[in-house]
């Protein structure tokens, strides 16, 4: 039982074949008993889960795996992304690809397609261009190695960058964000048609206090969420706009590695952007949509329906947009914990657009998650709070909605172990109430997934799972 307690898995992203929905993939991130990455697939949208292993060797000089990102491109190969981190002090020493052509069966070697320090690096992939599709990457350019918890004070860009060749060359970098904000974090990726690509960050301002990870209370201003855009394919980025000038943090925060991004969907012209704010005096999810193409943003929203200012935190929103126009939202939510420690995962969904949304659906009905499992930092910035990862995993589908978060409700109190756990939503039809049709699909979670340790303890002796079906995985 001690390797489980150790094991503290977050930060899931989901990916489907472009080629084949059924098919999927899955990542997460390992912060104990020392960092590394996860991934699984599944042939039947979820319902059965394989691991495999990308990475058979680390290149020379990594020592580890870190903040591993997936996407599949039109021929159904699996790109498989992370950050190679070196030392006791984990530095940063480059961005690596892999890819699989046969299903995750083999990896090719990894390669380094980023030098230097980088952090935050996002990957997705546009099917529309050309036949291997274009592979899209934004990350943050450190101007110099990190202190603890820390960004310097030199220029520390967020950048981007393209391969038309599955990964083999990419384009030369171009600047994201705009050179008069110097305290840019959280890089966020997304995709739209016509070639668009969107990338949302936080603009910290006046905060030094969480940008050089130094010690004191959350930070008493207010920070920006800004997105710049391209409409050429990543080529060029335009000026920034303003999604919300004022967004008041509700915590502390280490922006070097693991402070969440906004949230960021497309759906053909509709832009969203969900994120965490305390202007009410708790932490809710407020949310901003555009109905051309990021140009002009209506009203923020609150997402969470439980009365304002009531204390319990929701937080960490994922936003998807379905190929109907439903737009699917997804985040931790501590409302029906007095003490405000016990996490839920929560599922709205708007209908009109993003200006309202519904009542929420409690996902989490075998148990809430302990706050207090986890890893811990020991650096000012993370003040005593245990690291539950940077997002959860949202895949929204014409009918349903597949969504995998960190959870420990398995876990025993005194350890760091967090399991992914996943689960697919029946929303309801626009106007009906939850009772008349939305509902969890199977039982109240399908722990396929749940305990990757468990998983890579025991592989399954079952065929290799071709697209339509996959191998029973069990605990």
């Amino acid at each position: 039982m001690a390797a489980r307690e150790n094991r503290a898995n977050n930060s899931p992203n989901v990916v489907a074949d472009p080629g084949d929905e059924r098919f999927l993939a899955l990542v997460n991130r390992l912060d104990s008993p020392d960092y590394s990455c996860s991934l699984h697939i599944s042939g039947n949208s979820g319902k059965g889960w394989t691991p495999v292993e990308p990475i058979s060797s680390l290149p020379p000089g990594v020592d580890k795996c870190y903040g591993p990102e997936v996407a599949i491109d039109p021929r159904g190969r699996i790109h498989f992304l992370f950050l190679g981190l070196a030392g006791d002090g984990n530095l940063p020493v480059g961005v690596y690809l892999t890819s699989s052509t046969d299903r995750g069966r083999t990896f090719s070697p990894p390669r380094r397609i980023l030098e230097g320090v980088s952090f935050g690096a996002r990957m997705a992939v546009d099917p529309t261009q050309g036949e291997q599709g274009r592979i899209h990457v934004v990350w943050l350019r450190a101007g110099e190695p990190p202190g603890l918890g820390s960004l310097g004070s030199s220029d520390n860009p967020i950048m981007a960058m393209y391969s038309d060749d599955g990964g083999a060359t990419f384009s030369e970098p171009v600047r994201v964000s705009d050179p008069e904000r110097k305290r840019v974090v959280a890089p966020t990726l997304a995709l739209g048609p016509d070639q668009a690509v969107h990338v949302g960050y936080y603009d910290l301002g006046d905060d030094a206090r969480d940008y050089q990870g130094l010690d004191g209370p959350v930070w008493e201003g207010t920070w920006e969420l800004v997105l710049n855009s391209s409409f050429d394919g990543g080529t060029r980025f335009g000026p920034a706009t303003v999604v919300e000038p004022e967004v008041v943090p509700h915590e502390r925060v280490m922006v070097i590695f693991t402070m969440p991004p906004a949230a960021l969907a497309v759906g053909n012209d509709r832009v969203c952007m969900a994120w965490t704010d305390a202007r009410e005096g708790d932490a809710d999810v407020l949310a901003r949509c555009s109905a051309d193409r990021g140009r002009s943003w209506a009203k923020a929203v609150r997402v969470n329906d439980d009365p304002a200012a009531s204390g319990p935190w929701q937080y960490l929103p994922r936003l998807g947009i379905s190929p109907g126009g439903r737009i699917d939202a997804v985040f931790y939510d501590r409302r029906d914990d007095p003490q405000n420690l016990n996490n839920d995962v929560s599922y709205a969904y708007s209908a009109d657009g993003g200006l309202t949304f519904s009542p929420r659906l409690k996902l989490t009905t075998t148990g809430s998650s302990s706050s207090l499992i986890g890893q811990q930092y020991a650096v000012p910035s993370a003040g005593d709070r245990y690291d539950f990862g940077f997002r959860v995993a949202l895949l929204s589908r014409q009918d349903d909605v597949f969504t995998a978060w960190a959870d420990t409700h398995l876990s025993a109190p005194g350890t760091m172990a967090q399991d992914i756990i996943a689960t697919t939503v029946d929303p309801p039809e626009a106007g009906s109430e939850w009772p008349v049709r939305g509902r969890i699909l199977g039982a109240a979670v399908l722990a396929v997934i749940a305990v990757t340790v468990w998983l890579r303890r025991r592989r399954s002796t079952d065929p290799w799972p071709p697209p339509t079906e996959t191998a029973e995985v069990a605990a």
